[in-house]
């Protein structure tokens, strides 16, 4: 007989799944709680049911809960930091957890500032990279990426771990500004470009809904910026906003 492949270690559940699992434990106001009546929160008969079990998993890896003999579980410090926040950064509880997962951390490594795959080539690469196997990658790839989007780490595509760890639990409100408000002002002169980085249209067939560009860097390869014509406001923002990522986390400028 056969035997079945094992998948290396992944959540199989995402992180709001996660985080309705401890509000169930939490509704006990038990020190612990049983697989059986924990299973009743979700209306199965069964602690076996594999979306049951993926829950309990996933939320282990990101530190949140803890799992005894005779089957029972319990949170953790991390999961009553986030339940019952006491004025400590739940969001750095967040970012802790989420990279506490095994799978996680290594794509954190190599994605953190990059853009991130599409689901379909993501799945593929956990499975010749990761060693998770053929039947669960698509599952592992979607959790990944849907998590990251709940807990807001991808801005136009690309992860931005780093980014928001160093973002400010509270920004600073922006003052209004009237007309008798003395803003100094200061002009910045925009770089001329070099006669090599001067933009330049490139038609491209079948596209007519588009706006096409390509700028020859002085390396000799060219850039090329392909946009809606009907882009909105909201989407050009994305685009600003994706872009400046890019240039701090990879090319390290400032701007």
């Amino acid at each position: 007989m056969a035997e079945r492949e094992k998948s290396a270690l992944y959540p199989g559940a995402t992180w709001a799944e996660c985080i309705e699992l401890i509000k169930k434990i939490s509704s006990f106001n038990l020190k612990a709680v049983s697989y059986q009546e924990l299973a009743k929160k979700y209306g199965l008969s069964s602690t076996t049911t594999k979306s049951f079990t993926a829950k309990i998993g996933a939320a282990k890896q990101f530190g949140l809960v803890t799992t005894a003999q005779g089957n029972t579980i319990q949170l953790t410090d991390a999961s009553k930091k986030l339940l019952y926040p006491t004025g400590e950064s739940v969001r750095g509880v967040e970012l802790t957890c989420f990279a506490q997962a095994p799978l996680y951390s290594k794509l954190i490594s190599k994605y953190d500032g990059m853009a991130l795959p599409a689901q379909e080539l993501l799945a593929n690469i956990l499975m010749n990279e990761y060693r998770i196997t053929r039947s669960v990658k698509d599952s592992a790839a979607k959790c990944f990426l849907e998590s990251a989007e709940q807990l807001e780490l991808i801005k136009g595509g690309i992860l931005c771990y780093t980014d928001a760890e160093n973002e400010p639990e509270e920004p600073t409100a922006k003052q209004p500004v009237t007309e008798e408000t003395d803003i100094p002002t200061q002009v910045i002169a925009p770089p001329t470009p070099s006669a090599a980085a001067q933009v330049v249209q490139v038609p491209v067939p079948g596209e007519a809904d588009y706006i096409t560009q390509a700028i020859p860097f002085t390396s000799g390869k060219i850039a090329r910026f392909i946009i809606p014509v009907d882009a909105t406001e909201d989407d050009l923002l994305l685009l600003h906003d994706m872009f400046d990522v890019l240039l701090k986390r990879k090319f390290k400028l400032d701007i």
